[in-house]
């Protein structure tokens, strides 16, 4: 089954090639975003009526940007509502449904298809925040060790697991309506959470869990990690029951 679902995926990858390419230069940007605040923090202080806004700001494009590079966002659907309305995806599901294919190898090689672009996107990302920390390290090592930066990517992949796990069953169990629609959803939740973290701790997401890092260690990026695969297996199955009760045609 893992070898079908592999085989199935990588075909589509394949096919897929000037998204990945987007998405991928895209990923590079971000990283070079993030990268350059962490290098020299003072020229990405961002002041309204002389308050700081930088940890909001910064919450806001690491946590609001995490689940798009477990997709293809540079792609038609997330791109354009035209697009997206038409069901891309789910008429591609219906092909598929058409062959003789199990439906456990459709949805696994859905998360196969998202783990293959978390990873290939994290690279250009992280890649990227790290050559950049690296060649001008003055500033952010006097913040975290190598090692506490390392937890903090671990723990950072494990949150993109738990909630990117859930792209391919918005791509394949939804519709294409919801598909677009579905990120500005996120980011108004995140909006939310956000008020609150200030309001009751004074602090950014991130710098909590920077705090969390330097006192507790590895193990919070261990957690994170096994919380991750429990999620993405858990939107596996949701998709695997979606597909099967869903009518395609």
């Amino acid at each position: 089954m893992v070898k079908d679902a592999v085989w199935l995926a990588a075909k589509e990858y394949k096919q897929h090639f000037i998204p990945v390419i987007f998405t991928f230069l895209a990923s590079i940007v971000l990283g070079l975003i993030i990268g350059s605040y962490l290098a020299k923090p003072d020229h990405f202080i961002i002041k309204f009526n002389a308050t700081p806004l930088t940890p909001f700001v910064i919450d806001f494009i690491l946590i609001g940007t995490a689940p798009a590079f477990s997709t293809l966002f540079m792609s038609k659907p997330y791109l354009s509502y035209n697009s997206a309305k038409h069901n891309p995806y789910v008429k591609r599901m219906a092909v598929l449904r058409s062959l003789p294919i199990r439906l456990s190898v459709l949805a696994l090689s859905r998360t196969i298809f998202m783990l293959m672009t978390l990873l290939t996107m994290s690279i250009a990302y992280l890649g990227t925040i790290a050559f950049i920390v690296i060649t001008f390290p003055d500033h952010f090592f006097q913040l975290l060790t190598a090692g506490e930066f390392f937890t903090f990517i671990i723990v950072w992949f494990g949150f993109i697991l738990t909630i990117g796990g859930m792209n391919p069953y918005i791509e394949y169990g939804t519709n294409g309506k919801t598909l677009h629609f579905m990120p500005f959803i996120y980011i108004g939740i995140l909006f939310m959470v956000e008020i609150m973290f200030y309001q009751f701790f004074n602090q950014g997401i991130l710098e909590i869990i920077s705090e969390l890092v330097e006192k507790i260690g590895w193990p919070i990026g261990a957690l994170s990690i096994i919380i991750g695969i429990i999620g993405c297996y858990g939107w596996n199955k949701l998709l695997e029951y979606r597909l099967a009760n869903k009518d395609y045609m």
